[in-house]
């Protein structure tokens, strides 16, 4: 019996055809195909009589397949990929029908284009799916505009055949216009070229940018559905609605998602700070507050642990953050330090997608600008006014992909969120929620007075639809007996309908590292004279304008015989047992005010221990060139001259997570310190040392890779080092190290590294846990009765 096998080959290497399709070719006696598609197979052909056409000629090869196969002989018609999916078989059975004895049909599957592009580009159709081929040569192109429109507005995720060739261009621009009016411009959008043959290449950007790629008839396009996201290998995964965290259902509990689109935004701030169509799928809560510093970092991360410790994998979120303190991700991604800190409490790595934007100052009216962990410039109040659209897009990326692999993502607001006159450009605070489609906490800071006038007039306000998104107060920072405030919330709770959840009393025994400048305000050098008690240590770090990353002297100040204090004059230098410089967002721009504020000469004749870190360490040496004027406008400063070493400052930053080890110079530093230091480095600096300074640590690795880098500077006698080390106090063994060398000489005790003691986090959740109403509060925010699975 005459038979036709209608086969689909598959994408075009052999080894992903099937079985039964080189069965089928085996068996033919005639094969029959597009010549580019009879070349993905010529192994297969050997002594067989091959019919060959070029493109457009699909009618005449379905018809000499067919009347070969009714003359008696066994044939075979290719197809690229499935046969059955814009192939032969349907063309074939449709000539057949009108045959008088027509062969017999065989479809022989194979692996559709759209099959073998998800497969690079990873799982992109897990979900419901339409696929639409943009060739308008078989069909009007207002049927296919009609069924773009519908696929969009239903969400399904897209793949669009024959997007593109010589002779038709706008196809592929019109169907971005269409799919633009329903979804975001973020949207992820794989583009593979060539897929799993021979050429392949593929490319992960998002609808916005598409087009900036390139496109053509062997290319098959995959748009993402609103749920689609880039997970940190590059990948595109469409969850199916599984629970994030479920055994290999969804991403990892735990797993925060790299970005990897190619950063392109759309241009019209009308459609990028639309946020009325929350993020899909978002499980959320955000924490919001009536001012700057009433303890939302705080209160965000003892959420973020409360909910780790209930079996939950929690995220923290703060879409902008202006602070000085900084950390460094394990990509080497720069983000605010309370994100680092709270993703800590959280138990996961920190990543830039958990502040998508950091704003450090660097001048009264200007700051550098950092989007997802990488610096884009420097910019007035302005200028990031009209960036604002284009850095609400990578908010949106962010927290979609947060969203995505957590069960629960904690947002932290900015300030306070009843400043009526940052309202239009907000990409902080309430505006987040309504992105996130989650409710918020208000918390007020009682210590500072006017709470119930914070409270009441920040609600007041706020318009209607902002209020409706506030769930309740928590009332911080409270010292005394909590049951004298029940009038107060009493009124609250009549006045504005919102339930207070918990009035938070003032902690002590543990502390968490302080967000930004506003609380370094309240730790101030005392001013006058001072008589230092003899049986302590007396550290003072100078109170730089643009002093930044001042965390790094947390662990000091926490060592139960040290008094730290901020130094700001002259005066205050007396008694001091050590002087640390700080690190500086301008570090030419503060010497200059280390020259105006008259510590210039104090510190060149402070005949004590003296350290400096990053900028610090800059200001030490003997200049400071800024030939691209990248921190400031001043292109050269004079150092200190304490150190021998000169700086100049580079376009690039460098940003690690980094490990170190001490070189012999460091050992006067740090005596009888052993083992491998931790740290980060931020920094846009290169330092070259001179004849009488030497290394004081031999960097091992940067973001996981193994280098030999020297860092920083020692003087001579070991009075005076540098770092570009932050966090090199950290170091329990390092700081007892170089801290005994100081109790020595003043002849005080010796102390052995601290056991670390109560995790702080778990210390804060119990004193949350007890003061707030957590179940309540959840439920407020429509998470109540939310087990993990």
């Amino acid at each position: 019996m005459s038979i036709l096998y209608v086969v689909g080959i598959g994408p075009g290497d052999l080894d992903h055809m099937t079985f039964h399709a080189t069965e089928a070719i085996e068996r033919a006696q005639v094969v029959v195909g597009y010549k580019t598609y009879l070349g993905f197979i010529e192994p297969l052909l050997d002594g067989k009589e091959v019919v060959s056409s070029g493109m457009m000629k699909e009618v005449d090869r379905c018809r000499e397949a067919l009347d070969a196969a009714a003359a008696g002989k066994t044939v075979a018609l290719v197809s690229s990929g499935d046969a059955g999916v814009y192939g032969m078989a349907g063309l074939a059975m449709e000539l057949a029908a009108a045959m008088t004895a027509p062969p017999e049909i065989v479809v022989v599957p194979g692996v559709s284009a759209v099959q073998a592009a998800a497969s690079v580009l990873g799982a992109p159709l897990m979900h419901d799916f339409a696929v639409i081929s943009l060739s308008d040569l078989l069909t009007p192109w207002d049927a296919i505009e009609r069924r773009l429109v519908a696929a969009a507005a239903a969400d399904f995720v897209v793949a669009l055949y024959n997007p593109r060739s010589k002779g038709r261009v706008t196809q592929i621009e019109e169907a971005r216009t269409i799919l633009l009016a329903a979804r975001a411009s973020t949207t992820p959008v794989g583009i593979v070229r060539n897929a799993c043959r021979g050429g392949e290449s593929r490319v992960v950007t998002t609808l916005a940018a598409m087009l900036d790629h390139e496109i053509d008839m062997f290319s098959l396009v995959i748009i993402g559905n609103s749920a689609t996201f880039v997970d940190r290998e590059g990948r595109m995964v469409t969850p199916r609605g599984y629970k994030a965290g479920t055994g290999d259902q969804g991403p990892g509990a735990g797993e925060t998602q790299k970005n990897s689109v190619d950063g392109h935004v759309a241009d019209s701030p009308s459609r990028i700070l639309d946020s009325r169509s929350p993020i899909s799928h978002s499980r959320s809560l955000m924490v919001v507050g009536t001012a700057s510093d009433v303890g939302k970092s705080i209160i965000t991360a003892g959420i973020c642990r409360i909910m780790k410790n209930r079996g939950f994998s929690v995220a923290p979120f703060k879409s902008q953050n202006m602070a000085l303190n900084s950390a460094v991700t394990p990509e080497g991604g720069e983000i605010g330090r309370a994100q680092a800190v709270q993703a800590e409490a959280c138990g996961i790595e920190p990543h830039t997608d958990m502040n998508p934007v950091l704003l450090k100052p660097t001048t009264d009216c200007g700051s550098q600008v950092i989007v997802q962990g990488a610096v884009v410039g420097n910019m007035t109040v302005r200028e990031y006014n009209d960036y604002k659209p284009s850095a609400f897009e990578k908010v949106r990326e962010s927290f979609g992909r947060l969203a995505a692999a957590h069960d629960l993502v904690v947002i932290e607001g900015a300030g306070s969120i009843a400043e009526i006159n940052l309202k239009r450009h907000d990409i902080a605070n309430l505006k987040v929620a309504e992105m996130a489609g989650c409710k918020a906490v208000l918390v007020a800071d009682i210590d500072r007075g006017g709470v119930f006038a914070q409270i009441v007039g920040t609600l007041e306000l706020l318009d209607p639809v902002e209020r409706e998104r506030i769930a309740g107060v928590v009332i911080n920072k409270f010292r005394g007996d909590a049951s004298l405030l029940a009038p107060g919330i009493g009124f609250i709770e009549e006045r504005t309908g919102v339930p207070v959840l918990g009035v938070v009393p003032c902690f002590s025994g543990f502390r968490l590292p302080e967000e930004d400048s506003v609380a370094l305000e309240k730790r101030k050098a005392e001013n006058g004279d001072r008589d230092p008690a003899a049986e302590r240590l007396n550290i003072g770090v100078v109170k730089l304008s643009r002093i930044s990353n001042y965390t790094d002297f947390d662990a000091l100040e926490a060592e139960p015989d040290v008094r730290l204090t901020y130094v700001e004059g002259e005066e205050h230098l007396r008694g001091l047992d050590l002087l640390v410089i700080p690190g500086s967002k301008a570090t030419t721009a503060d010497l200059f005010f280390l020259m105006e504020q008259g510590l210039f000469p104090a510190i060149k004749s402070f005949t004590g221990p003296i350290v400096g870190i990053c900028g610090g360490y800059q200001m030490l040496g003997k200049r400071v060139a800024d030939p691209h004027a990248v921190e400031s406008d001043i292109r050269e400063a004079e150092g200190l001259g304490l150190l021998d070493v000169v700086t100049v400052m580079l376009e690039q930053k460098s940003t690690h997570r980094a490990a170190a080890e001490l070189l012999p110079s460091g050992f006067l530093v740090a005596p009888r310190c052993r083992g491998e230091l931790a740290g980060y480095e931020i920094h846009l600096g290169e330092t070259i040392l001179g004849p009488s300074a030497r290394p004081f640590a031999r960097i091992t690795s940067r973001s996981g890779a193994p280098v030999e880098v020297l860092d920083g500077a020692v003087s001579s006698d070991g009075r005076v080092f540098g770092t570009y080390l932050h966090g090199i106090f950290d170091n329990a063994v390092f700081r007892t190290s170089f801290l005994n060398r100081l109790r020595k000489a003043k002849g005080l005790a010796e102390r052995r590294p601290g056991q670390g003691g109560d995790d702080p986090f778990n210390l804060l959740a119990a004193h949350l846990e007890k003061h707030l109403d957590i179940d309540r509060m959840l439920e407020l925010c429509g998470l109540g009765g939310t087990l993990p699975e």
